[in-house]
């Protein structure tokens, strides 16, 4: 049995919410990727929009309930114990809310929903007069997410593009640099003033470079993207010697968390990085979109703030237990990390075949699926692989749960 203040017991609950919402994240990629195959074998029984839509709530749920668990922590005293609390119920019931109409056209109404959560969330945390960089790095994320959720209504084509790509590579990356420099204190020997001092300059870099490649789904001059090309990468490479130094002198804690902000690096130099530069390119912007190099990028997106948000479940489950151990072993780390890497590969060889077949052979769309069957049938392995280890993750998780015990002190 573990002993657990009341704002303990919250961020605890909220780390298990985050947890069974990975699970329908994995479920809903599964659902969506049968819709490349040509026989489409789920077509009659699920609109194939409606999938793509809920996956991507459930999947901005996850990370958001990981994100304000981090932030409960981050504040310790300065968040009010009634605050945390009406945070976790908020946040459950918008996880409920958001299962049961996600599968129909609500978009809208849960929108709005997810940005008074997080408007509350913010509200919630203003207690805290002397919080640190990296929780107000928190709350500068937090905001951006609820404009970047917001914005999108009224926009279409290409500025609904640029704003989802805003919402992936400059908002979410906030929020999560805000958890990863904090997490670095917690299993690093690196200065305080370091850590501070880092998070600043890589949530710089950060927002200037994933505005960049925002920017790049509208269309950039010659000249700017020419410029663009070195500036980018380059800000992504300062983002990884600061998480190398971090991850280079580890002190005595167990938990898998540095392992998870490593993977996070690594999508980060190559989906923000290479992909990231190579966007930006007019030609090349122009040739990507409507294909799946262009969803290979926001795949791997994706998983940079997904990556942040397991490392964090992971420390702070070992934390809040009290066993400086692992808490969900390296079975999962690889599937994850490899089968997420390998699909983004092969996301990228499709998307090259895609234009190659549209622009050069020029294949009809119709006729694409069958061509493209082989990448598609390696792709969903890969997929399936991610997946058996997100029900590795899961069971890891649960099976090492113990009760808790509510103390006030």
């Amino acid at each position: 049995m573990i002993q657990l203040s009341p704002r303990g017991q919250a961020v605890y609950q909220l780390l298990s919410l985050v947890v069974a919402l990975l699970l329908l994240f994995g479920v809903g990629f599964l659902a969506a990727a049968t819709d490349l195959l040509p026989t489409r074998p789920l077509d009659d029984l699920l609109d194939s929009a409606r999938v793509e839509s809920f996956t991507e709530r459930v999947f901005q749920l996850a990370i958001l309930s990981a994100y304000v668990s981090g932030g409960i922590m981050m504040a310790g005293a300065g968040m009010s114990r009634r605050s945390a609390l009406w945070l976790r119920r908020i946040w459950t019931a918008l996880a409920i809310v958001s299962v049961i109409l996600g599968p129909f056209d609500f978009d809208l109404a849960l929108d709005l929903a997810l940005a008074l959560a997080l408007l509350y969330t913010l509200a919630a945390s203003q207690r805290n007069v002397e919080a640190s960089v990296f929780f107000r790095l928190w709350q500068s994320g937090l905001a951006l997410i609820v404009v970047s959720i917001l914005a999108p209504h009224p926009l279409e084509d290409r500025a609904l593009e640029a704003m989802g790509a805003f919402r992936l590579q400059v908002a979410f990356p906030i929020a999560g640099l805000s958890l990863m420099f904090w997490l670095m204190r917690r299993y690093s020997l690196v200065e305080e003033d370091w850590a501070r001092d880092g998070a600043r300059i890589v949530a710089l870099l950060v927002f200037l470079g994933g505005s960049l490649i925002s920017l790049g789904r509208l269309g950039l001059p010659p000249v700017a993207s020419l410029g663009a090309t070195a500036l980018i990468p380059l800000c992504y490479i300062i983002l990884a010697g600061h998480s190398y130094r971090a991850l280079s002198s580890r002190n005595e804690n167990a938990s898998l968390a540095p392992h998870w902000v490593a993977a996070a690096t690594f999508f980060w130099l190559v989906g923000g990085g290479f992909l990231g530069a190579l966007s930006i390119q007019p030609g090349i912007s122009e040739a990507m979109r409507g294909t799946d190099l262009a969803a290979a990028q926001d795949w791997l997106a994706g998983w940079v703030n997904l990556a942040i948000a397991l490392a964090f479940v992971n420390e702070s489950a070992s934390s809040l237990r009290g066993d400086n151990r692992r808490v969900t072993g390296f079975t999962p780390l690889w599937l994850i990390t490899f089968g997420a890497g390998l699909a983004t590969i092969l996301l990228t060889c499709r998307g090259v075949a895609q234009i190659t077949l549209r622009d050069v052979a020029a294949v009809e769309e119709a006729a694409q699926a069958a061509l493209l069957l082989p990448l598609t049938t390696v792709w969903i392995v890969c997929l399936l692989a991610v997946a058996a280890g997100i029900v590795i993750y899961a069971l890891g998780f649960w099976l090492r749960r113990s009760p808790v015990r509510v103390v006030e002190s």
